[in-house]
Protein backbone atom coordinates (compact mmCIF):
# COMPACT_ATOMS: atom_id res chain seq x y z
CA UNK A 1 0.00 0.00 0.00
CA UNK A 2 1.37 3.42 -1.00
CA UNK A 3 2.31 5.69 1.90
CA UNK A 4 0.68 9.08 2.26
CA UNK A 5 2.79 12.18 2.80
CA UNK A 6 1.91 12.16 6.52
CA UNK A 7 2.98 8.53 6.87
CA UNK A 8 6.21 9.29 5.03
CA UNK A 9 6.94 12.13 7.48
CA UNK A 10 6.24 9.89 10.48
CA UNK A 11 8.06 6.76 9.27
CA UNK A 12 10.45 8.02 6.58
CA UNK A 13 13.38 10.38 6.34
CA UNK A 14 13.85 13.86 4.91
CA UNK A 15 14.72 12.70 1.41
CA UNK A 16 11.69 10.43 1.21
CA UNK A 17 9.48 13.34 2.29
CA UNK A 18 10.94 15.70 -0.31
CA UNK A 19 10.53 13.05 -3.02
CA UNK A 20 6.91 12.58 -1.99
CA UNK A 21 6.33 16.32 -1.93
CA UNK A 22 7.79 16.70 -5.41
CA UNK A 23 4.94 14.54 -6.69
CA UNK A 24 2.42 17.08 -5.35
CA UNK A 25 3.99 20.45 -4.38
CA UNK A 26 0.54 21.83 -3.48
CA UNK A 27 0.52 19.57 -0.40
CA UNK A 28 3.25 21.63 1.28
CA UNK A 29 0.77 23.62 3.40
CA UNK A 30 -2.33 21.45 3.07
CA UNK A 31 -3.92 19.50 5.90
CA UNK A 32 -3.27 15.75 5.85
CA UNK A 33 -5.58 12.93 6.87
CA UNK A 34 -4.82 13.61 10.54
CA UNK A 35 -5.63 17.31 10.36
CA UNK A 36 -2.04 18.60 10.30
CA UNK A 37 0.19 20.41 7.82
CA UNK A 38 3.46 18.65 6.86
CA UNK A 39 5.50 21.03 9.03
CA UNK A 40 3.28 20.45 12.05
CA UNK A 41 3.39 16.70 11.39
CA UNK A 42 7.21 16.84 11.43
CA UNK A 43 7.11 18.71 14.77
CA UNK A 44 4.71 16.16 16.26
CA UNK A 45 6.95 13.29 15.10
CA UNK A 46 10.05 15.16 16.33
CA UNK A 47 11.59 15.05 12.85
CA UNK A 48 13.73 18.18 12.99
CA UNK A 49 15.69 17.52 9.80
CA UNK A 50 12.47 16.99 7.88
CA UNK A 51 11.00 20.15 9.38
CA UNK A 52 14.04 22.20 8.33
CA UNK A 53 13.73 20.86 4.78
CA UNK A 54 10.05 21.78 4.67
CA UNK A 55 10.84 25.30 5.88
CA UNK A 56 13.47 25.62 3.15
CA UNK A 57 10.81 24.55 0.65
CA UNK A 58 8.53 27.38 1.81
CA UNK A 59 6.34 25.76 4.48
CA UNK A 60 4.18 28.21 6.44
CA UNK A 61 5.87 28.43 9.83
CA UNK A 62 2.78 30.10 11.35
CA UNK A 63 0.30 27.53 10.03
CA UNK A 64 -2.08 26.04 12.60
CA UNK A 65 -3.80 22.71 13.05
CA UNK A 66 -7.54 22.40 13.63
CA UNK A 67 -7.15 23.29 17.33
CA UNK A 68 -4.94 26.30 16.61
CA UNK A 69 -1.62 24.69 17.57
CA UNK A 70 1.40 25.69 15.51
CA UNK A 71 4.52 23.65 14.77
CA UNK A 72 6.20 25.63 17.54
CA UNK A 73 3.54 24.45 20.02
CA UNK A 74 4.35 20.84 19.16
CA UNK A 75 8.12 21.28 19.15
CA UNK A 76 7.90 22.99 22.54
CA UNK A 77 5.66 20.19 23.81
CA UNK A 78 8.45 17.77 22.86
CA UNK A 79 11.00 20.05 24.58
CA UNK A 80 13.02 20.04 21.35
CA UNK A 81 15.11 23.15 21.91
CA UNK A 82 16.94 22.95 18.59
CA UNK A 83 13.75 22.49 16.54
CA UNK A 84 12.11 25.39 18.40
CA UNK A 85 15.09 27.62 17.60
CA UNK A 86 14.88 26.68 13.91
CA UNK A 87 11.18 27.53 13.80
CA UNK A 88 11.71 30.83 15.62
CA UNK A 89 14.54 31.79 13.28
CA UNK A 90 12.11 31.26 10.40
CA UNK A 91 9.54 33.59 11.93
CA UNK A 92 7.45 31.41 14.23
CA UNK A 93 5.38 33.40 16.74
CA UNK A 94 6.57 32.80 20.31
CA UNK A 95 3.14 34.01 21.49
CA UNK A 96 1.02 31.90 19.15
CA UNK A 97 -2.08 30.54 20.88
CA UNK A 98 -4.72 27.91 20.22
CA UNK A 99 -8.46 28.43 19.87
CA UNK A 100 -8.58 27.77 23.63
CA UNK A 101 -6.02 30.46 24.47
CA UNK A 102 -3.11 28.07 25.14
CA UNK A 103 0.08 29.96 24.29
CA UNK A 104 3.38 28.28 23.39
CA UNK A 105 4.91 29.23 26.75
CA UNK A 106 2.27 27.56 28.93
CA UNK A 107 3.73 24.04 28.86
CA UNK A 108 7.39 25.10 29.37
CA UNK A 109 6.28 27.27 32.32
CA UNK A 110 4.33 24.43 33.93
CA UNK A 111 7.14 21.95 33.28
CA UNK A 112 9.78 24.43 34.53
CA UNK A 113 11.87 23.96 31.38
CA UNK A 114 14.20 26.89 31.87
CA UNK A 115 16.31 26.69 28.66
CA UNK A 116 13.16 26.51 26.52
CA UNK A 117 11.55 29.37 28.44
CA UNK A 118 14.62 31.54 27.94
CA UNK A 119 14.67 30.78 24.21
CA UNK A 120 11.03 31.82 23.86
CA UNK A 121 11.70 34.97 25.90
CA UNK A 122 14.49 35.89 23.47
CA UNK A 123 11.92 35.86 20.68
CA UNK A 124 9.37 37.94 22.55
CA UNK A 125 7.46 35.25 24.42
CA UNK A 126 5.16 36.81 27.02
CA UNK A 127 5.34 35.26 30.48
CA UNK A 128 2.32 37.26 31.68
CA UNK A 129 0.16 35.85 28.84
CA UNK A 130 1.04 32.29 29.83
CA UNK A 131 0.61 33.00 33.54
CA UNK A 132 -2.78 34.63 33.00
CA UNK A 133 -3.96 31.48 31.23
CA UNK A 134 -2.62 29.19 33.98
CA UNK A 135 -3.95 31.29 36.89
CA UNK A 136 -7.40 31.66 35.30
CA UNK A 137 -7.62 27.91 34.65
CA UNK A 138 -6.60 27.03 38.19
CA UNK A 139 -8.90 29.57 39.80
CA UNK A 140 -11.70 28.32 37.56
CA UNK A 141 -11.08 24.75 38.75
CA UNK A 142 -10.82 25.67 42.40
CA UNK A 143 -14.15 27.51 42.30
CA UNK A 144 -15.70 25.17 39.69
CA UNK A 145 -16.50 28.02 37.32
CA UNK A 146 -18.40 27.43 34.11
CA UNK A 147 -18.05 29.41 30.92
CA UNK A 148 -15.28 31.44 29.32
CA UNK A 149 -12.94 34.30 30.14
CA UNK A 150 -11.10 36.74 27.88
CA UNK A 151 -7.37 37.06 28.62
CA UNK A 152 -5.19 39.77 27.13
CA UNK A 153 -2.62 38.71 24.55
CA UNK A 154 0.64 40.36 23.43
CA UNK A 155 -1.09 40.93 20.08
CA UNK A 156 -3.22 43.57 21.85
CA UNK A 157 -6.42 41.58 21.65
CA UNK A 158 -8.56 39.62 24.09
CA UNK A 159 -8.44 35.86 23.62
CA UNK A 160 -11.26 33.64 24.81
CA UNK A 161 -10.40 30.65 27.00
CA UNK A 162 -12.62 28.10 28.72
CA UNK A 163 -12.49 27.58 32.46
CA UNK A 164 -12.99 23.86 32.01
CA UNK A 165 -10.26 21.39 31.14
CA UNK A 166 -6.67 21.20 32.36
CA UNK A 167 -3.64 18.91 32.19
CA UNK A 168 -3.52 15.82 34.38
CA UNK A 169 0.29 15.94 34.19
CA UNK A 170 0.37 19.18 36.18
CA UNK A 171 -2.76 18.89 38.33
CA UNK A 172 -1.13 16.29 40.59
CA UNK A 173 1.92 18.44 41.25
CA UNK A 174 -0.10 21.59 41.85
CA UNK A 175 -2.34 19.88 44.40
CA UNK A 176 0.72 18.41 46.07
CA UNK A 177 2.21 21.92 46.33
CA UNK A 178 -1.01 23.14 47.94
CA UNK A 179 -1.01 20.27 50.46
CA UNK A 180 2.62 21.02 51.37
CA UNK A 181 1.79 24.68 51.99
CA UNK A 182 -1.25 23.68 54.01
CA UNK A 183 0.86 21.56 56.35
CA UNK A 184 2.83 24.66 57.35
CA UNK A 185 -0.17 26.96 57.67
CA UNK A 186 -1.19 28.02 61.15
CA UNK A 187 -4.89 27.55 60.44
CA UNK A 188 -4.33 23.86 59.72
CA UNK A 189 -3.03 23.12 63.23
CA UNK A 190 -6.46 21.99 64.39
CA UNK A 191 -5.94 18.92 62.19
CA UNK A 192 -2.46 18.09 63.50
CA UNK A 193 -3.66 14.61 64.47
CA UNK A 194 -3.93 13.88 60.73
CA UNK A 195 -0.63 15.49 59.72
CA UNK A 196 1.26 12.18 59.54
CA UNK A 197 -1.37 10.84 57.16
CA UNK A 198 -1.25 14.07 55.13
CA UNK A 199 2.54 13.80 54.83
CA UNK A 200 2.13 10.21 53.66
CA UNK A 201 -0.39 11.44 51.10
CA UNK A 202 1.95 14.24 50.02
CA UNK A 203 4.66 11.69 49.19
CA UNK A 204 2.08 9.69 47.23
CA UNK A 205 1.22 12.84 45.27
CA UNK A 206 4.91 13.51 44.66
CA UNK A 207 5.33 10.01 43.22
CA UNK A 208 2.10 10.30 41.24
CA UNK A 209 3.33 13.56 39.70
CA UNK A 210 6.47 11.77 38.54
CA UNK A 211 4.39 8.94 37.09
CA UNK A 212 2.18 11.43 35.25
CA UNK A 213 5.17 13.11 33.59
CA UNK A 214 5.75 9.98 31.56
CA UNK A 215 2.23 10.04 30.10
CA UNK A 216 3.55 11.34 26.79
CA UNK A 217 2.65 9.96 23.39
CA UNK A 218 6.26 9.86 22.13
CA UNK A 219 7.83 8.07 25.08
CA UNK A 220 8.68 4.37 25.09
CA UNK A 221 7.92 3.37 28.69
CA UNK A 222 10.46 0.54 28.53
CA UNK A 223 13.24 3.14 28.33
CA UNK A 224 12.37 4.55 31.76
CA UNK A 225 11.72 1.27 33.57
CA UNK A 226 14.43 1.97 36.17
CA UNK A 227 12.75 5.25 37.09
CA UNK A 228 9.20 3.87 37.09
CA UNK A 229 9.53 0.63 39.01
CA UNK A 230 10.61 2.20 42.36
CA UNK A 231 7.71 4.69 42.13
CA UNK A 232 5.24 1.83 41.68
CA UNK A 233 6.41 0.21 44.94
CA UNK A 234 5.06 2.99 47.19
CA UNK A 235 2.06 1.94 49.27
CA UNK A 236 -0.69 3.00 49.18
CA UNK A 237 -0.09 3.88 45.53
CA UNK A 238 -1.86 6.82 43.91
CA UNK A 239 -2.48 6.43 40.17
CA UNK A 240 -3.56 9.39 37.99
CA UNK A 241 -5.29 7.92 34.94
CA UNK A 242 -6.66 9.53 31.78
CA UNK A 243 -8.88 7.92 29.17
CA UNK A 244 -11.09 9.20 26.34
CA UNK A 245 -10.85 12.82 27.49
CA UNK A 246 -11.64 11.97 31.12
CA UNK A 247 -9.28 11.84 34.11
CA UNK A 248 -9.70 9.96 37.40
CA UNK A 249 -7.52 8.56 40.16
CA UNK A 250 -7.08 5.09 41.63
CA UNK A 251 -5.52 4.16 44.97
CA UNK A 252 -4.08 0.68 45.41
CA UNK A 253 -2.95 -1.17 48.52
CA UNK A 254 -2.76 -4.93 49.06
CA UNK A 255 -6.20 -6.32 48.32
CA UNK A 256 -7.88 -2.90 48.36
CA UNK A 257 -8.64 -0.71 45.37
CA UNK A 258 -10.22 2.76 45.50
CA UNK A 259 -11.69 4.57 42.53
CA UNK A 260 -12.18 8.35 42.61
CA UNK A 261 -14.52 9.45 39.83
CA UNK A 262 -16.89 12.35 40.44
CA UNK A 263 -18.18 12.29 36.85
CA UNK A 264 -21.03 10.39 35.24
CA UNK A 265 -19.63 6.99 36.24
CA UNK A 266 -20.27 7.81 39.92
CA UNK A 267 -23.97 7.12 39.37
CA UNK A 268 -23.29 3.38 39.37
CA UNK A 269 -21.56 3.06 42.76
CA UNK A 270 -20.52 6.53 43.98
CA UNK A 271 -17.77 9.13 43.63
CA UNK A 272 -15.26 7.47 45.97
CA UNK A 273 -15.62 3.72 46.32
CA UNK A 274 -13.51 1.30 48.36
CA UNK A 275 -13.33 -2.14 46.76
CA UNK A 276 -11.88 -5.45 47.83
CA UNK A 277 -10.12 -7.41 45.10
CA UNK A 278 -10.64 -11.09 44.44
CA UNK A 279 -7.52 -11.11 42.25
CA UNK A 280 -4.90 -8.83 43.84
CA UNK A 281 -2.16 -10.96 42.25
CA UNK A 282 -3.10 -9.44 38.90
CA UNK A 283 -1.92 -5.99 40.02
CA UNK A 284 1.63 -6.33 38.72
CA UNK A 285 4.06 -3.59 37.67
CA UNK A 286 3.20 -4.29 34.03
CA UNK A 287 -0.52 -4.02 34.78
CA UNK A 288 -0.02 -0.68 36.54
CA UNK A 289 2.01 0.65 33.60
CA UNK A 290 -0.73 -0.47 31.25
CA UNK A 291 -3.31 1.45 33.28
CA UNK A 292 -1.11 4.54 33.34
CA UNK A 293 0.39 4.64 29.87
CA UNK A 294 -1.71 2.64 27.42
CA UNK A 295 -4.78 4.40 25.99
CA UNK A 296 -7.78 2.68 27.55
CA UNK A 297 -11.41 2.67 26.55
CA UNK A 298 -14.18 3.91 28.78
CA UNK A 299 -15.60 0.38 28.77
CA UNK A 300 -12.32 -1.06 30.08
CA UNK A 301 -11.93 1.46 32.92
CA UNK A 302 -15.57 1.55 33.96
CA UNK A 303 -16.60 -2.09 33.39
CA UNK A 304 -13.92 -4.59 32.37
CA UNK A 305 -11.46 -3.56 35.09
CA UNK A 306 -14.05 -4.44 37.73
CA UNK A 307 -14.32 -7.95 36.31
CA UNK A 308 -10.57 -8.43 35.77
CA UNK A 309 -9.67 -7.55 39.36
CA UNK A 310 -12.80 -9.07 40.87
CA UNK A 311 -13.83 -5.85 42.58
CA UNK A 312 -16.47 -6.03 45.31
CA UNK A 313 -17.65 -2.65 46.70
CA UNK A 314 -17.11 -2.39 50.46
CA UNK A 315 -18.12 1.21 51.13
CA UNK A 316 -18.55 4.69 49.67
CA UNK A 317 -17.24 8.00 50.89
CA UNK A 318 -19.98 10.60 50.44
CA UNK A 319 -18.66 13.40 48.28
CA UNK A 320 -20.59 15.38 45.70
CA UNK A 321 -20.07 15.04 41.97
CA UNK A 322 -18.00 17.40 39.88
CA UNK A 323 -19.03 20.33 37.75
CA UNK A 324 -18.77 19.16 34.16
CA UNK A 325 -15.36 19.56 32.53
CA UNK A 326 -13.18 19.85 35.65
CA UNK A 327 -12.39 16.16 35.90
CA UNK A 328 -8.60 16.18 36.38
CA UNK A 329 -8.77 18.64 39.28
CA UNK A 330 -11.96 17.18 40.79
CA UNK A 331 -10.71 13.60 40.80
CA UNK A 332 -7.17 14.27 41.95
CA UNK A 333 -8.30 16.48 44.84
CA UNK A 334 -10.83 13.77 45.76
CA UNK A 335 -7.91 11.41 46.27
CA UNK A 336 -7.10 13.30 49.50
CA UNK A 337 -10.08 12.14 51.59
CA UNK A 338 -9.94 8.76 49.86
CA UNK A 339 -6.28 8.25 50.74
CA UNK A 340 -6.70 9.37 54.36
CA UNK A 341 -9.78 7.18 54.63
CA UNK A 342 -7.83 4.14 53.46
CA UNK A 343 -4.97 4.80 55.87
CA UNK A 344 -7.46 5.05 58.73
CA UNK A 345 -9.25 1.89 57.62
CA UNK A 346 -5.98 -0.05 57.48
CA UNK A 347 -5.30 0.92 61.11
CA UNK A 348 -8.85 0.10 62.20
CA UNK A 349 -10.18 -2.61 59.84
CA UNK A 350 -13.93 -2.62 59.65
CA UNK A 351 -14.31 0.95 60.92
CA UNK A 352 -15.40 2.80 57.79
CA UNK A 353 -16.92 5.73 59.71
CA UNK A 354 -13.45 7.25 60.13
CA UNK A 355 -13.79 8.48 56.55
CA UNK A 356 -16.07 11.27 57.72
CA UNK A 357 -13.16 12.88 59.58
CA UNK A 358 -11.10 12.88 56.37
CA UNK A 359 -13.97 14.62 54.57
CA UNK A 360 -14.03 17.37 57.20
CA UNK A 361 -10.30 17.96 56.70
CA UNK A 362 -10.77 17.86 52.93
CA UNK A 363 -13.43 20.58 52.98
CA UNK A 364 -11.32 22.75 55.28
CA UNK A 365 -8.30 22.39 52.95
CA UNK A 366 -10.42 23.18 49.88
CA UNK A 367 -11.70 26.40 51.44
CA UNK A 368 -8.19 27.36 52.55
CA UNK A 369 -6.84 26.64 49.07
CA UNK A 370 -9.61 28.67 47.42
CA UNK A 371 -9.02 31.64 49.73
CA UNK A 372 -5.28 31.55 49.07
CA UNK A 373 -5.86 31.51 45.30
CA UNK A 374 -8.41 34.34 45.55
CA UNK A 375 -6.02 36.53 47.54
CA UNK A 376 -3.26 35.89 45.00
CA UNK A 377 -5.64 36.88 42.20
CA UNK A 378 -6.50 40.15 43.94
CA UNK A 379 -2.79 40.84 44.47
CA UNK A 380 -2.15 40.24 40.75
CA UNK A 381 -4.87 42.76 39.94
CA UNK A 382 -3.04 45.48 41.82
CA UNK A 383 0.14 44.94 39.77
CA UNK A 384 -1.45 44.41 36.34
CA UNK A 385 -1.81 46.89 33.48
CA UNK A 386 -5.26 48.16 32.45
CA UNK A 387 -6.21 45.44 29.90
CA UNK A 388 -5.08 42.62 32.18
CA UNK A 389 -6.95 44.24 35.07
CA UNK A 390 -10.12 44.12 33.00
CA UNK A 391 -9.64 40.38 32.52
CA UNK A 392 -9.04 39.83 36.25
CA UNK A 393 -12.14 41.87 37.07
CA UNK A 394 -14.22 39.59 34.82
CA UNK A 395 -12.75 36.56 36.60
CA UNK A 396 -13.54 37.97 40.04
CA UNK A 397 -17.08 38.80 38.92
CA UNK A 398 -17.55 35.18 37.81
CA UNK A 399 -16.44 33.96 41.24
CA UNK A 400 -18.80 36.41 42.93
CA UNK A 401 -21.79 35.53 40.80
CA UNK A 402 -21.30 31.79 40.37
CA UNK A 403 -20.09 30.75 43.82
CA UNK A 404 -20.91 33.30 46.54
CA UNK A 405 -24.21 33.06 48.45
CA UNK A 406 -25.64 35.38 51.09
CA UNK A 407 -26.36 32.61 53.60
CA UNK A 408 -22.71 31.59 54.07
CA UNK A 409 -20.27 33.59 56.16
CA UNK A 410 -17.34 32.34 54.08
CA UNK A 411 -18.98 33.49 50.84
CA UNK A 412 -19.85 36.88 52.30
CA UNK A 413 -16.24 37.36 53.37
CA UNK A 414 -15.08 36.52 49.85
CA UNK A 415 -17.67 38.84 48.33
CA UNK A 416 -16.45 41.64 50.59
CA UNK A 417 -12.94 41.15 49.18
CA UNK A 418 -14.13 41.17 45.58
CA UNK A 419 -16.72 43.97 45.62
CA UNK A 420 -14.34 46.90 46.36
CA UNK A 421 -12.64 46.13 43.05
CA UNK A 422 -15.91 45.77 41.13
CA UNK A 423 -17.15 49.05 42.62
CA UNK A 424 -14.20 51.05 41.33
CA UNK A 425 -15.40 53.60 38.73
CA UNK A 426 -13.46 51.98 35.87
CA UNK A 427 -14.94 48.52 36.49
CA UNK A 428 -18.39 49.30 37.86
CA UNK A 429 -19.87 48.46 34.46
CA UNK A 430 -19.13 44.76 35.04
CA UNK A 431 -21.25 44.65 38.19
CA UNK A 432 -24.05 46.73 36.65
CA UNK A 433 -24.11 44.33 33.69
CA UNK A 434 -24.76 41.43 36.04
CA UNK A 435 -27.46 43.44 37.82
CA UNK A 436 -29.16 44.47 34.59
CA UNK A 437 -29.00 40.92 33.23
CA UNK A 438 -29.92 38.75 36.21
CA UNK A 439 -31.81 41.08 38.54
CA UNK A 440 -33.52 43.55 36.21
CA UNK A 441 -33.69 41.52 33.03
CA UNK A 442 -33.84 37.75 32.84
CA UNK A 443 -36.29 35.85 34.99
CA UNK A 444 -33.37 33.77 36.20
CA UNK A 445 -33.29 31.82 39.47
CA UNK A 446 -29.78 33.12 40.12
CA UNK A 447 -30.91 36.75 40.21
CA UNK A 448 -32.64 36.68 43.58
CA UNK A 449 -29.78 35.20 45.66
CA UNK A 450 -27.35 37.53 43.89
CA UNK A 451 -29.56 40.48 44.87
CA UNK A 452 -29.59 39.27 48.48
CA UNK A 453 -25.81 38.89 48.51
CA UNK A 454 -25.30 42.47 47.32
CA UNK A 455 -27.75 43.70 49.96
CA UNK A 456 -25.93 41.83 52.73
CA UNK A 457 -22.64 43.32 51.55
CA UNK A 458 -24.07 46.83 51.67
CA UNK A 459 -24.19 47.51 47.93
CA UNK A 460 -26.74 50.21 47.07
CA UNK A 461 -28.15 48.70 43.88
CA UNK A 462 -30.42 51.66 43.17
CA UNK A 463 -27.55 54.10 43.37
CA UNK A 464 -25.39 51.82 41.28
CA UNK A 465 -28.04 51.73 38.54
CA UNK A 466 -28.21 55.52 38.53
CA UNK A 467 -24.44 56.01 38.42
CA UNK A 468 -23.55 52.88 36.49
Amino acid sequence: MKKTLAQTIIYGDKDAVLTKLAEDPSALNDYDEYGYTPLIESAIANKEETGAALLAAGADVKGKDLTGRTALHWAADNNNLSFCRTLLEHGADANAYTIGGLSVLVMPVLRQQQPLKELLFQYGGSLSFAQDFIHAKLLGHRFELIGTLDIYSPQDRFVEMEYEGFFLEFTVGLIRDSVERFLYNFGAKQYRNQFDALKHYSIALHNAAKLARYQHYLLDINTVRDALDPLLQYQPLLLPVGYEGHAISFIYYGRYWIKCDRGEARKKHGSIVLYQMAHPERVTADFLKHILYTPSSRQFIEEELEIYLGLTPLAQLPIRGQVIGNCSWANIEASMPAYLWLLSYLQNPGDLDEGLESLELFEFWRQWDQDRALEECIARFEHANAPRRASIVALLADILFQTCREGTRLDITRAEKILPILLRPDYRYVLTTYIETYIDGLNDERGKPFHHLLDVCGVDIKKLRENG
